[in-house]
């Protein structure tokens, strides 16, 4: 169900929720990936709600449905975003008090929730996090002289646009995220694509992921971490690197040998769901 949000400046913001038919047993919030909306989480969302969590998904400033479009691709101040995303989730924690909170992050929402529980900066107390393929790394290690290409870029025409997808494929073509072809077709027809972004937006994801195993250790909540082996960001091996980098003691890592990168939105989901659906009702059970 779609309802809207109303952050401290003023700014309403569309999010989604998913509502458990009987009695309330957790608070899911979810931070959706670079480009993406809060109903990418429309799987995720029905199945933690079939066991019995809350999920609240908030689109954020500069990604998938901002209310204000010129954003869309070229924002990306995580303090503002890191605000959003704690008073959205304390707002959730009000309507139902009591229960326990966790907090999934997808792609680069996965980096901003672990930045957000590395300055304790969640808005609320967290019962744990799961981490969806976050891209902590590329594949293919951008060369430093284009490194600081953009750095200059980001300074001098911050506004210019440039396709993502060069860095990691050296082209400017989409980059396949699911087999699934009919969802990646949706992805792509929906409102909230955004095919490129500003050279500031993309310098200031450079650095966030830079400090991303630094930030990492931080993390003293329980995590679970997910990564696909097809994945076209990053290399499995480069998110196991990231999360033995973790301060938590109760850390579990799942790896899908065959899935791409959205993987709740791939031919693997069930699977996904189902360790996802596990590992919560062991840590509500704590």
């Amino acid at each position: 169900m779609e309802f809207a949000w109303t952050a401290a400046d003023g700014e309403i913001f569309p999010c989604e929720e998913w509502m458990p038919l009987g009695s309330v047993r957790g608070l899911v919030v979810c931070v959706p990936g670079m480009g993406g909306a809060a109903t990418d989480f429309l799987p995720f969302g029905e199945a933690v709600a079939r066991e019995g969590f809350v999920c609240v998904a908030l689109n954020l400033r500069g990604q998938g449905l901002d209310p204000v479009a010129k954003r869309r691709g070229a924002y990306l101040d995580m303090k503002v975003i890191a605000s959003d995303v704690a008073a959205f989730a304390l707002a959730a924690q009000k309507r139902f008090p009591g229960v326990p909170v966790f907090f999934c992050g997808e792609s680069m929402g996965a980096l901003i929730v672990t930045w957000l529980l590395a300055h304790d900066a969640a808005g609320v107390p967290v019962r744990g996090a799961i981490f969806s393929t976050p891209v902590v790394e590329l594949n293919k290690p951008t060369p430093w002289s284009v490194r600081l290409m953009l750095r200059v870029l980001a300074v001098v025409v911050p506004h210019g646009r440039f396709h993502p997808s060069w860095f990691v494929s050296g082209r400017a073509a989409p980059l396949r995220t699911t087999r699934d072809e009919d969802h990646a077709r949706r992805v792509r027809g929906a409102a909230h694509y955004i095919g490129v972004y500003t050279f500031r937006f993309l310098h200031e994801l450079g650095g966030l992921m830079d400090f991303s195993r630094a930030v990492a250790a931080r993390v003293k909540v329980p995590c679970l971490v997910l990564a696909g082996g097809g994945d076209v960001f990053l290399l499995p091996e480069q998110v196991r690197a990231w999360f033995d980098s973790l301060g938590s003691e109760d850390r579990t890592f799942r790896l899908y040998p065959q899935a791409y990168h959205l993987l709740w939105n791939d031919w693997d989901r069930e699977i996904v769901l189902g360790d996802i659906a596990d590992w919560l009702r062991e840590r509500v059970s704590i």
